[in-house]
């Protein structure tokens, strides 16, 4: 099968992890895969693996993307695709008026909470839908009206092998805790409320330090000053430290005592957290959209009300005061996260979409 992926970019995220990770995973499988992006730090990770990356435009918001389609069309003919795959709405759009013009079958995958403007409803004009989580299946059905027919459940996944599990990191209790906070820096992730959950926390402990991992782009910089101002208010400098993008991100959550997901804003999923999971690290996170079906509180983590700085500081206090709630957490979310959310089932149920589409007449309305 001949697939080509349109994102925006290939920056950071956890959609453009996401497409590295099942473009490689389609290759094994014995598939070939395209990329279509404008560019980014992790196009080196698709080429190393002889994944194709094409650098366009098409990440954009402007009628204007819309002079690519003659040129990916063509593309699309040379390769002979199979399948377009688009994960965001720019890109959707493209893809969506290129199959139309090059009569190819055409999918698309609902990572997030888009707004219900006109702009965002080409996310469900795929022959077939794809959505991270029920919470994001539930928008696109109620919101979008998408029928529900149409639309295929698929979760993140990890590949494990990239992830090891040390299940014995809470047997000993550690002098300088640390709790880590990553995602883009942008007020939706909440790192302002957790900046102030952390000056509870270290009223506390005294000795604890917090890791805020994430990149800030264009106007986000002011609120990247903005955070690092009330760091210097509260008088946490030495207690909170910004580590920017970081490509270790395993190694950081191994060292972490606490993964917190501070969003305030529904999250379509939480890779982050599954990536905690993975390697053996406890979570608190907000109690917001598909983080409930990652997270069962109590269970495998603790959740907390969105924007509740004071509840996110208890939940935390609450998990590095106890070391056995820690380990009971990590190894329930390390079970799930095997059962439920691996690449490998990723893949292979992505292929399966592929194939339902592929068997059935190309239908492209709207």
């Amino acid at each position: 099968m001949n697939i080509l992926h349109l994102v925006p970019a290939m920056e950071s995220g956890g959609v453009e992890t996401g497409t590295v990770d099942l473009a490689l995973s389609l290759k094994q499988l014995g598939h070939t895969v395209t990329v279509i992006s404008n560019g980014g730090r992790l196009v080196r990770a698709l080429e190393d693996n002889g994944i194709e990356h094409i650098c366009l435009p098409v990440h954009i918001k402007s009628p204007h993307s819309l002079f690519l389609v003659p040129k990916i069309a063509n593309i699309l003919r040379l390769k002979k695709i199979d399948i377009v795959h688009a994960s965001s709405r720019v890109p959707a759009w493209i893809g969506y008026l290129t199959c139309k013009l090059a009569g190819v079958k055409f999918v698309t995958s609902c990572h997030g909470f888009y707004s219900t403007h006109f702009f965002s409803r080409v996310m469900g004009w795929g022959e077939l839908v794809m959505v991270i989580s029920k919470t994001v299946e539930k928008r696109m059905i109620e919101d979008f009206g998408v029928p529900k027919e149409k639309i295929r459940l698929i979760y993140r996944g990890l590949d494990l092998e990239k992830y090891p599990y040390y299940p014995n990191k809470y047997d000993k209790e550690k002098e300088t805790p640390i709790i880590i906070n990553i995602g883009r820096i942008t007020p939706i992730k909440g790192q302002l409320e957790f900046i102030k959950a952390m000056e509870r926390v270290v009223n506390e402990k005294n000795r604890a330090e917090a890791w805020i991992v994430g990149g800030a782009e264009g106007a986000r910089e002011f609120y990247l000053n903005d955070l690092k101002s009330l760091v210097k208010k509260s008088g946490l400098e030495k207690h909170v430290k910004f580590l920017g993008l970081r490509p270790d991100i395993q190694d950081l959550l191994k060292k972490a005592d606490c993964l917190v997901l501070s969003s305030n804003v529904p999250e379509g999923f939480g890779r982050v957290i599954i990536e905690a999971g993975a390697v053996g690290t406890a979570s608190c996170a907000s109690d917001i959209g598909g983080v409930k079906e990652i997270i069962d509180d109590g269970t495998s983590g603790l959740l907390f009300p969105p924007g509740d700085d004071f509840k996110m500081a208890g939940a935390i206090l609450k998990m590095l005061s106890d070391r056995e709630l820690c380990k009971r957490c990590s190894r329930a979310l390390r079970r799930k996260v095997e059962e439920s959310f691996t690449l490998d089932k990723m893949a292979k149920d992505t292929l399966s979409v592929y194939e339902e589409v592929l068997k059935g007449p190309t239908i492209i309305s709207h």
